[in-house]
């Protein structure tokens, strides 16, 4: 039945213009009220959320349905807090508007604006308004280049810094073409390969600077503003332009008359801001003697450029070198505007030239050199970070006699904490200016109108106490990578953010690094006197008087890190790139497109091979797949963005496209992208690291929705690559493997692919074409040749029978029950020989806490019935053809299996028959059942991919046929069965993961595991778990298991004297028994060790209460300080409400937050909680902590509760390991 279609005009309450402001606005039929709200949110550009959305009748009554919004005509719009149509701020006078309020100091005076009305405030001053924030969640709306705001020069406060910048990147408006034609030339000119070579000549005019100082009388004052903006302003002169202005020639180097010039300029462009317009235009002195500055500011710089174009730079390097190198190398930033050229090519005038070059001047020095005194400043009052700032020197192995490379300064991590915390507290620029291109509600309700200018307020932002807690005390520990992830990106902008950023930083922050790091290794900067200020009348936040006394640093802390091994090249990796299939008749210009997959059971790496085979068939011709650890980028880290063409080839400069498929476990990466993450933390603590600005990237996400940590890492990876400029071609996707993950992958791809051929130019069909029973999804052609092997062949048939799927080197040496007589269930405590496998570097196998894998096997009865229904000979031998696996799935066991293998084997031990049927054995009974009865191989195809009304059956066939053997009972006309088809269209059997339930100090050659025996009886019969039956039948033989680390998410406190509260139900009260052992051994080798606390949950007394003997045991021994265990199924003791763990936890919670929350010096050690169990009860007991947090009056609410649980999460002091 066709959608209906509605129509709705629209409009916010209390417009003055129905007819102007209001918006038609249509939905279907099927779109509810939430739906509507937005469509209504995007028409009249309101970006609070949409709950906070109300839409009113003519006489104000709330329409709150569907039906009752079709009756209107017209819809008017407001907010639960209302709209607000006047921006709040001070009293305006005529004419002057609020400049007596603002004035001396406008900046201050705009930090109490905000304590008075609020984070939004429009201040007036000479007839020019100013909307400024200091809210983060209106600052990134602000800062942004969107739709409805834009960096726009002309009526904006930087009106006259435009006097001074002309068509220079900082005072030219976005859409310009002279700033995007400058933005994409000089790029190049600040990648980081760039900056690395710059690295040289930063160190050696810090060395020029420390020979000037050493010319200063002893205890002498130093103006540590003027040496600074001495130094940083020939940094830039040389480096970016080839020029010297001689300021640090020696001690009494005269200024140049540029830098006089400047100085006048930026201090009369904050004055004329203050002024009416016509004083601007009057023949005073002041206003001549500007027009002079900035032509004779001109004029140098003009000469500049003439004078290299006469004599190239090239001509003048009288340097030499025997190898090749990169000819950027020898580049400066002039260099960059000469002779640059974009894909038309079109380059910079002179004129524009001149005014890049004076802008990089002014704002290449100044931010720097501000930067770099205030930091002197700052560290001379904090000895404690000095003393951390000497000692990171020291262990960079950085001196002042020799010159810094680009790898030790960019291991000063405390440092660049240093530098980011004194640009949040003395932002170089003080406000980004935009302007409002239409009408826009922001949150809190603020209607901002068309040509408003409006500011992100950064002084103010970076002084907010609901951002940063006393807000005025310098602490570079605020930048800790823990502390800074729990803000707002948009919390810190001292170089404004996106397109708009500056250019120049990485260039700034190194200079800034290199500089701070062998004046302090050289020197100690004294400063005793009273606060310093910055000026206000100056255009940056400058230190106003600022003297120092500098004298020799004497003594130096000993390294404290170990010598690094020297590092080596990275080996080229190989790259496979899929051969290139014949192309359709419309040929279409398509990029590079690399595929990367973290994967720890093999799903990632099924799904993105599927799409580079997929890729291949769309006529992509440059594939690559890889792991993310084996990406070239995170070892070269060499992305410049889309390459230029020699020979004026004809090409579309295209991004090269990314697509990621990943898993994560317990917010983890996967074991093959462990050096990715690490790559991506470490840029995440680079200042706005945009490495990955000329990528465009999508990712699929792999993860098990019962986890908490569902998608983390996934999550983490989309949300780095936009924060390093990639460009997000398509949303990404979300796999849970607890639903039917391969049609959710499937379903992912549709649209991906749909998409990303229209973005490419390519004239696609979104219906038959794109269906997933083709090549390119479940039902393919795929099939293994299988060789089968004579008996004759006695090598072989050795090699097949001990084929197991890995080699079996652990042993259970004990498997008893832990369940009572009576109970009908079974749990099993397994002991386990792990002495062949291979020690940690602290000499022990594993830490309590840690999981052990075990790959299960098939039942032997299975198997013998599958086989059987299927017609194989279960002992013969076969191998399958490496040649023949093109398109097979790289989980199928016809790709895992190598070498000759029995067929038993293959079933025992590497096939999955035990879980529900695939879709891609779905099709094998398809295609055999469509010789035989045509009928039901119809029914079958509608279960491969979901049907025209978008309906799927096949959740519901494997809930009748949960096993391949369910299908083959069934089925029966299926007797038969190619076993290539069969190797194709099975995975493999994945290992099982326990937790240990032993400590290696009280078996450090055995880890046990508890293991509870999965049966599910439906209708009768018995459905049991792989990996518990497996176990359930096995004593004294060997098994296939691995050591997995919980990488720090789930062990003990490094501290044994830290208290511990474990909460656990059923077999999660597995690794508190390692915790418990620990402790033991602990306290008898004499440590003393925190308070144990344990709540367990079981149904009864006398059936699982597993481990009773041993936990009453460490009780008596005060090894177990408290043990509180709850009886959800106990009938037979007097009823009580404590039936759960959390009720447990809820009656003891006072003592239990004297733990976590500790008032008393006598254990002033917050406790560390664990939770171990299934998911609804982990769930439960966060309700029970968000209730104690409340109560306890930590909190005021639940969201409160949520926030500091969360902050517990972080700081490891609330652990959780969960399933199901």
């Amino acid at each position: 039945m066709p959608k209906s279609k509605t129509s709705l005009f629209v409009a916010l309450k209390g417009s003055d213009n129905i007819e102007r402001d209001g918006r038609m606005v249509c939905f279907d039929s099927s779109d509810n009220l939430d739906t509507i709200r937005s469509h209504i949110a995007d028409a009249l550009s309101i970006m609070s959320p949409k709950e906070e959305i109300l839409l009113l009748d003519d006489s104000e009554n709330i329409l709150n349905s569907r039906a009752s919004i079709q009756n209107q005509q017209l819809v008017y719009v407001d907010l639960k807090d209302h709209i607000k149509h006047t921006i709040p701020g001070p009293l305006n006078i005529p004419f002057v508007g609020s400049l007596y309020e603002m004035l001396p100091n406008i900046t201050e005076s705009w930090v109490r604006q905000f304590e008075k009305y609020g984070p939004l405030v429009s201040v007036s001053i000479l007839g020019t308004e100013m909307i400024n924030t200091n809210n983060v969640d209106i600052a990134e709306i602000f800062s942004k280049e969107s739709e409805y705001f834009t960096k726009r020069i002309k009526g904006s406060v930087l009106s006259e810094a435009k006097r001074v910048g002309l068509q220079g990147l900082f005072t030219t408006d976005t859409d310009e073409t002279d700033w995007r034609l400058a933005h994409q030339l000089l790029m190049p000119a600040f990648s980081s390969r760039a900056i690395k070579a710059y690295q040289i000549e930063m160190g050696r005019l810090v060395q020029q600077t420390i020979r000037i100082i050493e010319q200063i009388p002893q205890d002498g004052p130093v103006d540590i503003i003027d040496l600074s903006t001495k130094l940083t302003f020939e940094t830039i002169g040389r480096i970016g332009f080839g020029y010297k202005f001689g300021l640090i020639d020696s001690l009494n180097s005269p200024s140049h008359p540029f830098i006089g010039a400047m100085s006048y300029c930026l201090q009369q462009a904050v004055v004329r801001t203050q002024q009416a317009r016509f004083v601007r235009s009057l023949p005073t002195e002041a206003n001549r003697t500007f027009d002079r500055s900035l032509k004779l500011m001109h004029d140098i710089v003009d000469k500049v450029i003439q004078d290299r174009k006469r004599v190239p730079k090239s001509d003048t390097d009288n340097s030499e070198s025997d190898s090749d190198s990169d000819s950027n190398n020898n580049k400066d930033l002039l260099d960059f505007m000469l002779y640059a050229r974009d894909e038309n090519n079109l380059g910079l005038s002179d004129e524009n030239m001149r005014d890049q070059v004076v802008t990089f001047l002014i704002a290449g020095h100044d931010t720097t050199a501000n930067t770099v005194a205030w930091a002197l400043y700052e560290i001379s009052r904090s000895p404690e970070v000095e003393a951390k700032i000497v000692q990171e020197i020291v262990n960079a192995g950085i001196t002042a006699e020799e010159l810094p490379t680009s790898e030790q300064i960019s291991d000063l991590k405390y440092i660049t904490q240093v530098i980011k915390e004194t640009l949040r507290r003395y932002p170089p620029i003080r406000i980004i200016s935009r302007i409002c291109k239409k009408n826009c509600v922001i949150p809190g309700g603020y209607l901002i109108k068309k040509g408003s200018s409006v500011g992100v307020h950064l002084y103010s932002l970076h002084h907010n106490p609901e951002i940063y807690p006393n807000p005025y005390r310098w602490n570079p520990d605020r930048w800790t990578p823990e502390e800074e992830q729990k803000r707002s990106r948009y919390s810190w902008m001292p170089f404004s953010t996106g397109p708009r950023a500056c250019i120049g930083m990485a260039f700034s922050l190194q200079e800034m690094k290199t500089s701070l790091a062998m004046l302090l290794q050289k020197y100690r900067f004294i400063y005793d006197g009273p606060p310093i200020q910055f000026d206000p009348k100056m255009a940056t936040t400058k230190p106003y008087s600022f003297m120092m006394t500098v004298k020799p640093r004497t003594s130096f802390p000993q390294s404290n890190v170990s010598l690094k091994n020297t590092p080596t090249e990275p080996t080229s990796l190989v790259i496979r790139t899929l051969p290139q299939l014949v192309s359709n008749s419309v040929t279409i210009d398509l990029p590079k497109i690399t595929f990367l997959y973290g994967s720890q059971t093999g799903a990632a790496q099924d799904y993105a091979t599927q799409l580079s085979v997929q890729a291949q068939g769309f006529g992509f011709k440059d594939i690559t797949l890889c792991e993310l650890d084996k990406w070239s980028v995170i070892w070269s880290e060499n992305i410049d963005g889309p390459k230029e063409k020699e020979n004026n080839e004809d090409n579309n400069d295209q991004k090269e496209l990314i697509v990621i498929c990943s898993a994560t476990y317990n917010g983890l990466p996967p074991d093959n992208a462990e050096i990715f993450s690490k790559f991506l933390d470490k840029k995440s603590n680079d200042l706005n690291y945009s490495g990955f600005s000329g990528l465009m990237y999508t990712v699929f996400g792999i993860g098990n929705k019962n986890w908490r940590t569902y998608q983390y890492f996934p999550i983490k990876i989309d949300r780095l690559f936009e924060t390093f400029g990639a460009e997000r071609i398509f949303p990404a996707g979300k796999g849970n493997a607890d639903k039917d993950i391969d049609s959710q992958f499937n379903e992912w791809c549709v649209n991906f692919w749909t998409h990303t051929l229209k973005y490419y130019g390519a004239a696609v069909s979104v219906e038959s074409s794109f269906d997933q029973t083709s090549n390119r999804g479940h039902k393919t052609k795929a099939k293994a040749k299988v060789i089968h092997i004579r008996p004759s062949e006695e090598d072989k048939w050795k090699v097949a029978i001990e084929n197991k799927n890995g080699s079996q080197h652990a042993k259970i040496l004990v498997n008893q029950e832990l369940q009572c007589i009576g109970s009908n269930r079974s749990t099993r405590h397994i002991q386990i020989d792990i002495s062949n496998f291979t020690p940690a570097e602290d000499g022990f196998l594993y830490k309590a806490g840690d999981h052990l894998e075990i790959w299960p096997k098939n039942s032997p009865d299975i198997v013998e019935a599958v086989a059987l229904n299927f017609g194989w000979v279960l002992d013969s031998v076969f191998e399958v053809d490496p040649g023949s696996l093109a398109g097979a799935s790289s989980r199928s066991i016809a790709a895992i299996i190598s070498g000759p293998c029995t067929v038993r084997n293959a079933l025992t031990c590497f096939a999955d028959i035990s879980s529900p049927p695939s879709r891609s054995m779905v099709s094998c009974f398809s295609s055999q059942l469509r010789k035989l009865a045509p009928d039901t191989a119809d029914e079958f195809d509608q279960l491969i991919t979901p049907n025209f009304s978008n309906s799927d059956p096949y959740p519901a066939f494997i809930k009748r046929h949960r096993t391949l053997l369910d299908l083959q009972k069934a089925y029966p006309l299926v007797n038969s069965l190619d076993l290539g088809q069969f190797l194709t269209a099975v995975g493999c059997i994945q290992p099982r993961r326990y937790s240990i339930a032993s400590s290696p100090l009280a078996h450090p050659k055995e880890a046990h595991v508890v293991v509870g025996l999965v049966d599910d009886v439906v209708n009768g019969f018995h459905y049991y778990g792989l990996g518990s039956s497996y176990l359930y039948r096995s004593n004294g033989v060997s098994i296939r298991a691995s050591l997995k680390s919980s990488k720090g998410v789930f062990e003990l406190p490094s501290d044994p004297s830290v208290p511990i509260v474990m909460i656990a139900a059923g077999t999660g009260l597995a690794p508190f028994r390692g915790f418990l052992q620990e402790r033991a051994a602990q306290r008898a080798q004499g440590v003393k060790t925190g308070s144990s606390i344990l709540f367990f949950g079981c149904r009864h007394p006398e059936q699982d209460y597993i481990f009773s003997d041993e936990l009453d045991q460490y009780e008596r021994d005060g090894v177990l300080s408290r043990l509180y265990v709850s009886f959800s199924r106990n009938t037979s003791s007097r009823p009580t409400a404590v039936r759960y763990v959390q009720h447990q936890l809820l009656a003891h919670s006072s003592e239990i937050w004297n733990l976590v929350m500790p008032t008393t010096k006598k254990d002033s050690k917050p406790a560390h909680i664990y939770v171990c169990g299934g998911g609804a009860m982990s769930r439960e007991v966060r309700r029970t902590f968000y209730t104690m947090a409340t109560y306890f009056g930590e909190t005021q609410d639940d969201q409160e509760a949520k926030l500091l649980i969360q902050s517990w999460i972080d700081s490891k002091r609330f652990n959780e390991d969960v399933w199901g």
